[in-house]
This record gives C-alpha cells, sequence and structure tokens, in this order.
C-alpha cells in the first residue's frame, strides 16, 4: 500500500506486428513482473482479447471507450474498482482519425487513488497543431487530471543529442516527407500547464536510442504527473519497457511512493 504501479502501452490492436498473430500472451509476459496497480493502452481492440488480457494481468476492473465511434480506441485497467468513467471525444476531424480522452475515478483501499483523476489519450501522429488542437479541447490541466498517460505522438528536444538529432529525428522525417521536427505540445504540457514528465524527472540524463519507444528511434509514449501542493505521494521510478516485435511501442513504466512520515 505504499506504492502504486502503473504503465502505459500502445497495444497495436492486439496483433504482433512481426509475426502477424495474437500478441496478448506476448505482451503479460512482458507486464506481469511489473505487478501492475494501473495499465493505460492504447490501440486496444474492445472484444475478448481486451478481456483477456486484463485477466492475465489481474487487472479486474477495465473501462473502454472509442475514438472514432467504434470498437478502437483507449483502455484502462485497474486492480481497483473503477468507479466512474467519461470518454471525450474531439470535435476536429482530421486526416489522422478522431481522437479521444479516456479517464476515471478509482475505488477501494490504496491510499494513493484517493481523490486521483487517470486519463489516457492516443494523439494524431500526423501534424502537431493537430494534437495541440485535441489537448487543449481535451485540457487535462483545466479538468484536475492528475495523471496523464499514453502515446502523444510528440517529441521533446531534450531527449536528443545534436548528432542524433539531425541524422535520425529530422534525417528520417525528411527521407519519409513527414512534418518537421516540433516541440510545442512538450512545452504547452510542461512548461505552461506544469505537468511533470515521469521518465525525464527521473532520466534527465539518458538520450537517443535509451529514450526511444517506438521503431523510429524517438520517444512518443509518456505519462505525466501534474504535482500537488504538500503531496505525500512522490515519483520514484520511471522507465521504458521493450515490448517489441509484440507491438510496435515499448512501454512506460513508473512508480510513485508514499513518503516516510
Amino acid at each position: 500500500m505504499t506504492r502504486f504501479r502503473l504503465s502505459t502501452i500502445n497495444v497495436h490492436s492486439f496483433h504482433n506486428r512481426s509475426e502477424h498473430r495474437n500478441n496478448i500472451y506476448d505482451l503479460a509476459a512482458i507486464l506481469n513482473p511489473l505487478n501492475l496497480d494501473l495499465l493505460a493502452v492504447q490501440e486496444v481492440v474492445n472484444e475478448e482479447n481486451w478481456i483477456d488480457f486484463c485477466r492475465l494481468l489481474s487487472l479486474p476492473s477495465n473501462a473502454f471507450n472509442s475514438s472514432d465511434e467504434d470498437y478502437f480506441g483507449n483502455g484502462i485497467a485497474s486492480r481497483y474498482p473503477i468507479q466512474s468513467y467519461s470518454n471525450q471525444l474531439a470535435n476536429n476531424f482530421c486526416p489522422g482519425h478522431r481522437r479521444s480522452l479516456l479517464q476515471c475515478h478509482l475505488d477501494g483501499n490504496h491510499p494513493f487513488i484517493i481523490d486521483r483523476t487517470f486519463a489516457v489519450t492516443h494523439l494524431d501522429h500526423l501534424k502537431e497543431n493537430t494534437r495541440l488542437a485535441q489537448i487543449k479541447e481535451f485540457n487535462p490541466y483545466k479538468e484536475n487530471i492528475d495523471i496523464l498517460m499514453g502515446d502523444m505522438n510528440a517529441l521533446t528536444r531534450d531527449d536528443y543529442s545534436d548528432n542524433y538529432y539531425r541524422n535520425i529525428v529530422r534525417g528520417k522525417r525528411e527521407k519519409s516527407r513527414w512534418e518537421k521536427p516540433c516541440f510545442d505540445f512538450a512545452k504547452l504540457i510542461t512548461r505552461e500547464w506544469k505537468y511533470q514528465d515521469a521518465f525525464k524527472l527521473i532520466n534527465p540524463e539518458l538520450k537517443d536510442e535509451q529514450v526511444a519507444t517506438c521503431r523510429f528511434g524517438t520517444r512518443i509514449d509518456y505519462i505525466y504527473v501534474h504535482p500537488r501542493i504538500n503531496d505525500q505521494w512522490t515519483l520514484t521510478e520511471c522507465s521504458i519497457i521493450n515490448a517489441q516485435p509484440a507491438t510496435d511501442h515499448s512501454a512506460v513504466f513508473a512508480i510513485l511512493e508514499q513518503k516516510s512520515k
């Protein structure tokens, strides 16, 4: 009860990217040793695989909501009962498909979850301006979301050395004719809304390949924590867990611990 373990991962529709088969057992084998209290997922398919996946991870309470009025979207699985949840669909329609934010409150006897709001989202993969419009519409800061997780498809400049940025981050994008690297999303979240980038807070010295969460060599998956005044809980660990090729993303894993009195 003095620790709370959580993680976020893009499960790639429960489809192993390289072997073209169901990936729930592969993912469960990777995540089970983490002994999670809560898991936030993206690209989840709301069918038997989702229920079986939660069962394999011993996370009996779950919530799902679609991103585009179908069975494909975001999910939250919890060791503790989900007391309530809601889903917000972005109003803007874009080539990268409609996006959503799923948030929830938990019930139970774990002291960390009292009055905490958890949320997961998966933002546009094509344009930074669209990502900014989506997150501003969701406005996790105004909605008092304490823990924001997901595949943000956004970059943080401090993650990369100059050579790596030039050759891998910018170079791959120029070669593939994608948008140029942008960092406005990360600045909005951390500087204006004062969320803490959990991985960067714990691992400020790591860069380049050490921080990559997707197959293109960049970090686009995040856990953001909004600090509270006189909070009795503090972030003590955050790491990237390799989950490829079971899915095309790595998991981000964090531990929060209760301060000693």
